[in-house]
């Protein structure tokens, strides 16, 4: 007998003279499932002090409630605009907007909005934000 059927010979026997072994897991506990969309955003090109909005859709795609415990910006410049319900149904959405506010400096600008959930894979959901804040072009003399 080959050592690789000698192996698979003694699980078998092995699992048939272990009832106490747990059975497979069969379909996963009914849980919440987060998802927004889009998961990242970039502004492209905007200038200083310049404000601009964006509407993401936040999706429960489990098969229990989602609630929503809150949504958290990385900072001030970025205010989240919600009539977001605290509960959604599986299969349910709604939906939140991000005003950003671009600083006075120029330069590459990545902020994030934390959706807070019972989604027990993604109770901190990250959602990142990008712009590149440009400089006027100056006019010559």
């Amino acid at each position: 007998m080959t050592l690789a059927l000698a192996l698979t010979a003694f699980s078998l026997l092995s699992a048939a003279l272990a009832p106490d072994a747990p059975a497979p897991a069969a379909s996963p506990a009914a849980a919440p499932h987060v998802v927004v969309e889009p998961a990242s955003f970039d502004f492209g090109a905007i200038k200083p002090a310049h404000v601009v909005e964006k509407e993401f859709v936040l999706r429960n795609h489990g098969r229990a409630d989602l609630r929503i415990d809150s949504l958290v910006s990385s900072c001030h410049c970025a205010a989240i605009l919600a009539d977001t319900k605290l509960l959604v149904k599986p299969g349910a959405s709604t939906t939140f907007r991000v005003r950003l506010t671009a600083p006075e400096t120029a330069g590459r600008l990545q902020r994030s909005v934390l959706v807070k959930s019972n989604d027990p894979a993604h109770p901190a959901l990250e959602v990142r934000i990008e712009a590149l804040v440009v400089a006027p072009r100056r006019e010559k003399d």
